[in-house]
């Protein structure tokens, strides 16, 4: 399962991150602006998933993090990132198979939204 995607867009920063920031609270996730001007896009309860682990269902906190770059020939790059530990420590094997398919739903979800927009020109996972 990949740990990051990338996507690269032909509209300016400030479209993209709009774009960016409606897709993810479509799929019930707030974002939480950095200092470096990405999201940290969370969902669910800490502490309903410390006492219940994977078993917390849709409560389950995920914790995803999105970054803008600037890229070659004026395209932005919006990378979507997860920390591959915190699924295990959120509940084990189970926990981490959980946030595995919810990091995909939510690349899916922002990738459908730009490229929907007409605005995505690649996508590359790692």
């Amino acid at each position: 399962m990949p740990s990051s995607y990338d996507f690269f867009v032909t509209e300016g920063i400030d479209a993209t991150k709009g774009r960016v920031t409606a897709a993810l609270e479509a799929q019930g996730f707030a974002a939480e602006t950095t200092p470096n001007g990405g999201f940290i896009a969370t969902r669910g309860s800490a502490t309903r998933t410390l006492l219940l682990g994977a078993f917390a269902g849709k409560a389950m906190h995920l914790r995803f993090d999105v970054q803008f770059f600037s890229g070659d020939e004026g395209k932005i790059i919006v990378r979507i990132s997860r920390d591959l530990a915190a699924g295990a420590l959120k509940g084990g094997v189970i926990g981490a198979a959980k946030t595995a398919d919810a990091f995909t739903d939510f690349a899916n979800g922002i990738g459908g939204a730009l490229d929907s927009a007409g605005v995505l020109a690649e996508t590359r996972s790692t």
